[in-house]
């Protein structure tokens, strides 16, 4: 699962986070990741968003679930919705 770095954005284009990390896992059925992200980041899980990688491919996601366990960072489990083009 390579690691990337890339944007987050509402589905109105609206920026929520950048230079986020991202390790993402791509297969013949679609793409899942998991986002490393700062608590205050604003990622709320069953909400779609739109992933913008440091390779120029976007694409619609899901966040199936946050993982907070009291530090800084959390881990954000996302479910792509379509490829990433």
């Amino acid at each position: 699962m390579p690691f990337h770095r890339c944007a987050i954005q509402r589905e109105d284009g609206a920026v929520v986070a950048t230079d986020i990390t991202v390790n993402l896992e791509e297969s013949s059925s679609g793409w899942h990741a998991t986002i490393s992200a700062n608590h205050l980041t604003p990622l709320v899980a069953g909400e779609t968003y739109r992933l913008v990688l440091d390779d120029g491919r976007a694409g619609p996601f899901r966040v199936r679930r946050n993982t907070f366990a009291g530090g800084a960072e959390r881990a954000i489990a996302c479910d792509g919705m379509g490829a990433l083009r």
